[in-house]
């Protein structure tokens, strides 16, 4: 018995005088008092490149696919795609050719030998007319007077109408031989119908070359080297440069920090040491109340060649500047569970008081409520108790 009454004596002793302690001993602490200071934020977030919309490439002929570029290549206008192999375009072609020089060669012949040769028949037709006209009229005289045969003045006349025929059927001849005339006009358009074919074979054979229409990235072939393909079949898919985009999504809580043409800088994952430049073109009108989330899109008219559709990138973005916010240094502030407090002087003690805070920059904390501009903040790697007394051992500064 006497035993216990010894170490309960023992222990009274040791609190009473951990009591005395805490209530005579001041521990000596630093004091600052809150900075009023602009205060601007950087916010990171994760996004990843799309794009708007993509353009499907389809075949104009048929043929076997003899190349392709790669899935991710980049591409400028008039780039080479794919080549196709269609077996019909060279000879279509080659026909072209030979049709449109037997027009021109017909056109030549018209008026260089027909158109002649039928004006030399003109003027021969009319000698041979007139002189059938004077044997009919010879004939004729002799007829009267009977010193010929009827037989013989029927010959005459049928002889001088077979003249007449073949003048006027020359006389037409030489019309449609004419300049502008219905033979020209018709060997003219038979070489404007050559002409209009040899352009669409070549064009068909200009086909089997399949160009990029604007500078793009590849994102998916549809086909492979070797393949066969139907006239209209999709080949490839696009997408354009200038429609390319970063979408990411940000905590709710940033939301009044940011603005549209808001600058971003970018990093790549996969070109960690490759950092670009983007702003702010979109802003989502509606939080996604399952995350709490807003969604941004960002934009750039010299996206790098690198990036590639789904590419995952890492921003930063810069907070609007807020002016004159309270702030205090992050190693002054504490935690228990969800409220923030500190430490302040008051009265030669330590006092737990309650605030409220905003963003964080870097190794400073904006305070919007709960504390006073010429509050006395503790700033101790000792441990503290509420109401323990305190000396400061350095004048009071500003947060640093």
């Amino acid at each position: 018995m006497n035993k216990n009454i010894l170490i309960v004596g023992s222990l009274a002793i040791v609190l009473g005088a951990s009591s005395y302690w805490f209530n005579t001993k001041a521990v000596a602490v630093s004091v600052i008092s809150p900075e009023q200071t602009r205060l601007q934020v950087t916010i990171l977030a994760t996004g990843q490149v799309q794009t708007r919309t993509s353009t499907a490439i389809n075949t104009e002929i048929a043929g076997i696919v003899k190349s392709l570029v790669d899935e991710g290549q980049s591409v400028n206008t008039g780039d080479v795609l794919a080549t196709l192999d269609d077996k019909d375009a060279d000879s279509v072609y080659q026909q072209a050719v030979a049709n449109l020089k037997s027009a021109e060669l017909k056109l030549d012949h018209l008026r260089h030998i027909d158109r002649p040769q039928a004006s030399l028949k003109a003027q021969q037709s009319v000698v041979l007319l007139q002189q059938a006209q004077r044997q009919l009229s010879h004939t004729a005289t002799l007829a009267k007077t009977q010193q010929t045969t009827e037989e013989a003045l029927a010959t005459a006349q049928e002889l001088t109408t077979l003249r007449e025929a073949d003048a006027n059927s020359a006389k037409l001849q030489v019309k449609a031989l004419a300049a502008n005339g219905v033979e020209e006009n018709l060997a003219l358009a038979a070489i404007q119908q050559a002409q209009s074919q040899l352009q669409q074979a070549r064009h068909r054979q200009q086909r089997q070359t399949i160009t990029s229409p604007f500078p793009a990235i590849v994102l998916e072939r549809k086909a492979d080297a070797g393949q066969y393909l139907k006239q209209g079949e999709p080949i490839l898919t696009l997408s354009p440069l200038h429609q390319q985009e970063i979408i990411a999504r940000l905590d709710e809580r940033w939301l009044p920090q940011i603005t549209l043409n808001q600058p971003a800088t970018l990093l790549a994952d996969a070109f960690p040491q490759e950092k670009f430049t983007a702003t702010i073109s979109h802003i989502a009108p509606s939080i996604n109340d399952t995350r709490g989330t807003i969604e941004i899109r960002l934009k750039s008219s010299n996206w790098p060649t690198f990036l590639r559709e789904g590419m995952t990138v890492s921003m930063e973005l810069l907070s609007q500047q807020q002016a004159q916010a309270m702030v205090i240094p992050s190693a002054a502030l504490q935690q228990s569970q969800n409220q923030y407090w500190l430490w302040l002087a008051k009265d030669g003690k330590a006092i737990r008081q309650n605030i409220s805070i905003g963003q964080r920059a870097a190794d400073k904390v904006q305070v919007i409520s709960g504390l006073a501009n010429d509050s006395q903040i503790i700033l101790s790697d000792k441990p503290l108790q509420a109401g323990q007394k305190i000396s400061i051992h350095a004048p009071t500064t500003k947060g640093q």
